[in-house]
């Protein structure tokens, strides 16, 4: 337990990134006051009052009974009901008013806690879209990014302001009780106020354990988490289903809930016994404080005093038990915000860029000169002094195995990544110079794990350029370019028709639909350079024939960049590159690389004998002037 306990503080510390906790705490506060001045002013008002009342019922209890104790012995009926009618009256005031102020303040705490979820997951979504890409690839920052997602809803900040309201609320109820039965007794007053401490203690510390536990859990976490979502989900459930996976799938779950559980158990039998054991000191201080108590009465006559003293040693023992948990509560609620503002202070990796324009046509083209790169955190080098020019209104293709390095060179190229070594220059200029955003404001690109928006058909091809949502023509317009027009016409909905099962009444698309939706997005953009990773993937022959007629009208200005393994792209392409192991290999047109007979060539020659496509005929042969191969 010492040792957990330990490793909870070094967390602590461990994840401050240079900013004190005070600093993360002023952060919250700030935050929450932004939600509404008058909201924070109003709850931390009613707290204070509400922690006053406990001492006023203390007093009007001891009132009563002593009232009620005297009126028995009073011939004057009347007197003795007017003695007991005022504290009777001012217990009931208390609870009225406990239950007024306890209303008021869940009303204002609830309107708090809406607008602080939707801020801090507006700071979250921001924070998102300004960190790159490498943040998302380094497990150190992605597992940084998914904890402080868990705080979306703001509940932690809105916890800290609850936990400080607690602490205020307890210490000032603690003090209030305790200055009311030292005026009786200061020896009874002490046995009241210190039997509950050593217990409260243990369960802080048990708290900062727990919150060791489910800190290092996060990866375990996010793993049932995603094998949850394998088993409920409808792009998996295909796989799910005819591999037989479900069972599997759901042992690995449960195994792992096994473990998490088994050291739940152990740290559960551990604290029953430590906190049993602190529990016996609190039980036998308490009833110390109410044997003394009993004696007292005995020789004053002063009942009210020992009906005070048995309620200020519940209200006492309580009040203890939730400042401490409030105190340990605000030491893991740190630990919490620590990280979520450690996020909000994430910079944005290339704040240092140029402020180049982008230029308004392309007449040189792009370049990349002796790149080489190696991602960050490992050492093998995934490039390596590449060069090759993709001039203005060309369409370059690169070839190669998986694994070679075409990917890479796409992330170079959108700047998702920079170069280790090497230089990629835009009209003879490094890129760096020029400004981020405008450049990549500049580029249209499809990925083969592109984004199906499970929004409307409108919202999917306009979010290539979020301007032209505005525009059904321009929209419609790129629809038509990618062939998929007149399908999305014969929609119930039309370009308001939401896609995908997320959402009821969503309608779901087929492979090569969803290819055609990302091609009309990449079209709307209008951008100089465009970037296709698989872009037929999922197209049959003759769609994929009529799609790239389509697409080279659509970009015969633009300098455009095909990563592929269909050779019947490839073959629409003005140069093509060959890559192999980081390093090029060949470049040339189709033509020039099948009469070098090289990697290109074995390659064409292999997939047209798997397609059972004959290799070229003697006439183009002869006409490409290549031998054929033997």
């Amino acid at each position: 337990m010492k040792g957990l306990g330990r490793a909870a503080l070094r967390t602590a510390s461990e994840q401050r990134d240079g900013h004190s906790v005070w600093h993360d705490w002023i952060s919250a506060f700030r935050l929450l006051w932004s939600t509404g001045p008058l909201t924070i002013l109003g709850i931390i008002l009613l707290t204070v009052v509400a922690a006053s009342l406990p001492a006023v019922q203390v007093q009007a209890l001891a009132w009563a009974v002593q009232a009620v104790a005297d009126g028995i012995t009073q011939a004057d009926r009347s007197s003795a009901v007017r003695a007991v009618a005022l504290p009777a009256a001012l217990l009931a005031g208390v609870m009225l008013a406990a239950h007024v102020l306890g209303i008021a303040t869940q009303y204002l705490s609830h309107v708090m806690q809406l607008k602080l979820g939707a801020l801090v997951s507006e700071r979250l979504m921001e924070v998102g879209t300004r960190l790159e890409l490498e943040d998302y690839e380094n497990a150190a920052s992605y597992d940084k990014l998914q904890r402080a997602s868990q705080e979306s809803s703001g509940g932690g900040i809105q916890q800290l302001f609850s936990s400080v309201l607690e602490v205020a609320r307890e210490a000032l109820t603690l003090v209030s009780v305790a200055v009311v039965i030292m005026g009786w007794n200061p020896w009874i007053a002490l046995l009241v106020i210190l039997s509950p401490i050593p217990a409260a203690i243990g369960t802080m510390w048990f708290g900062a354990i727990s919150y060791q536990i489910e800190y290092d859990r996060a990866p375990g976490r996010r793993l049932l988490s995603y094998l949850q979502h394998l088993t409920t989900r409808d792009h998996s459930f295909k796989e799910v289903r005819l591999f037989g996976l479900g069972a599997h799938l759901i042992n690995r779950y449960r195994g792992l809930v096994r473990e998490f559980l088994a050291v739940d158990r152990s740290i559960a039998a551990r604290q029953a016994w430590v906190l049993g054991g602190l529990g016996l000191v609190t039980v036998v201080g308490a009833g110390a404080a109410i044997t003394a108590a009993l004696f007292l009465a005995l020789d004053n006559g002063r009942l009210g005093e020992l009906a005070g003293y048995l309620q200020a040693l519940t209200t006492i023992n309580a009040s203890m038990l939730a400042l401490l948990a409030a105190v340990g509560g605000l030491f893991e609620l740190s630990l919490f915000l620590g990280n979520l503002f450690a996020v909000f202070r994430m910079p944005r990796n290339r704040e240092g860029t140029g402020g180049l324009p982008f230029p308004r046509t392309l007449k040189q083209g792009i370049e990349f000169r002796n790149v080489s790169f190696t991602y960050p955190g490992t050492t093998r080098e995934v490039l390596h002094d590449v060069s090759f020019r993709i001039p203005a209104r060309t369409c370059v293709a690169f070839v190669g195995r998986n694994g070679s390095g075409k990917t890479s060179v796409v992330k170079l190229l959108t700047r998702l990544y920079e170069p280790t070594s090497g230089q990629i220059l835009l009209e003879g200029r490094p890129i760096e110079e020029y400004d981020l955003d405008a450049y990549r404001a500049n580029i249209g690109v499809i990925f083969q794990d592109f984004i199906r928006y499970e929004m409307s058909v409108r919202d999917n091809i306009g979010f290539g350029r979020v301007d032209e949502l505005a525009h059904p023509t321009s929209i419609a317009g790129a629809a038509a370019a990618a062939g998929i027009d007149a399908e999305i016409r014969q929609m119930e909905h039309g370009y308001d028709t939401t896609l995908g099962r997320h959402f009821v009444a969503g309608r779901q698309l087929s492979g090569g639909q969803w290819q055609r939706m990302a091609l009309a997005r990449a079209f709307v953009r209008k951008a100089p350079i465009v970037v296709l990773d698989e872009p037929t993937a999922a197209i049959d022959a003759e769609s994929e024939r009529e799609i790239f007629e389509r697409f080279r009208e659509q970009t015969r200005d633009a300098s455009t960049f095909l990563i592929a393994h269909r050779f019947s792209t490839v073959r629409i392409a003005d140069r093509v590159v060959v890559i192999d192991g980081g390093r090029i290999i060949e470049q040339g047109t189709h033509e020039e690389l099948l009469a070098v007979n090289g990697q290109y060539a074995h390659l064409y020659h292999l997939q047209a004998s798997a397609y059972g496509d004959p290799q070229p005929t003697s006439l183009d042969i002869e006409e490409q002037g290549v031998a054929s191969p033997s």
